[in-house]
């Protein structure tokens, strides 16, 4: 399977960038990924330059310019929710199976072995109390079609949720709530496995995400997962 590679990134996240994308091109067989797209919402031109040093590196650019002072403010929540946008818009002009990964990711191994490519899409699920289901940290487009449907619906589910609940983040409750609507093949894997909050061996790829013990970019910087590859590559 031929596939690319999607991610978003605004200049407060130009560090979790540059750790992707040399993480990704160490760690990781690319042979099968067509372009790396970063979708620019609001990179410094010296970070594009730096971005597009690699390889089959494509920095995607929107018009968008979103900022963030805290933790699920405005510019965060448009930053976020615009994922899965430019996903669908990538699926139309290009046709081809799309991986979709969240920026603040450092990749410690391949795993395009891990997609079963008969499935429609991939998600990375979650066994952890009081969180949704899934996250939208990974996702996989396999069958384009179907792909190409479910994000439009899971695009209006993120809008409903944030019209109807008083949730701080409603990506990832969106994206449950619209696999337990459609009729789809999904396969699930792992937070542990794909998208790592605390990894261990097992793990594929490490999220540096928000939360109650790294509020801040330069905490999540300073996890003791993340300082290895920061020394080598920041």
């Amino acid at each position: 399977m031929r596939y690319n590679i999607l991610t978003v990134a605004n200049e407060e996240y130009a560090e979790f960038g540059k750790l992707f994308l040399n993480s990704l091109f160490e760690n990781v067989d690319l042979r099968r990924a067509e372009k790396i797209l970063v979708y620019d919402t609001g990179l410094s031109g010296s970070t594009v330059e730096y971005y597009n040093y690699f390889p089959k590196v494509e920095v995607v650019q929107t018009g968008a310019n979103y900022r963030s002072g805290e933790i699920h403010d405005k510019g965060w929540k448009e930053n976020t929710y615009s994922k899965t946008k430019y996903l669908l818009e990538s699926l139309e002009e290009s046709g081809l199976p799309t991986l979709m990964v969240d920026s603040d990711c450092i990749f410690a191994s391949s795993f395009d072995d891990l997609i079963d490519e008969k499935t429609d899409i991939v998600v990375c699920s979650r066994d952890r109390e009081g969180f949704s289901k899934h996250i939208g940290s990974f996702f996989g487009a396999i069958n384009i079609e179907k792909s190409k449907d479910f994000l439009s619906k899971w695009i209006k589910n993120v809008e409903l949720l944030q019209n109807t609940t008083e949730m701080k983040h409603c990506e990832s409750p969106a994206l449950s709530k619209t696999i337990d609507e459609e009729s789809i093949v999904v396969q699930e894997l792992p937070e542990q496995l794909i998208s790592a909050v605390f990894p261990d061996n097992t793990s594929r790829a490490y999220h540096l995400k928000s939360d109650y013990y790294a509020t801040t970019i330069e905490q999540r910087l300073s996890l003791p997962h993340s300082t290895p590859f920061r020394k080598r590559y920041l």
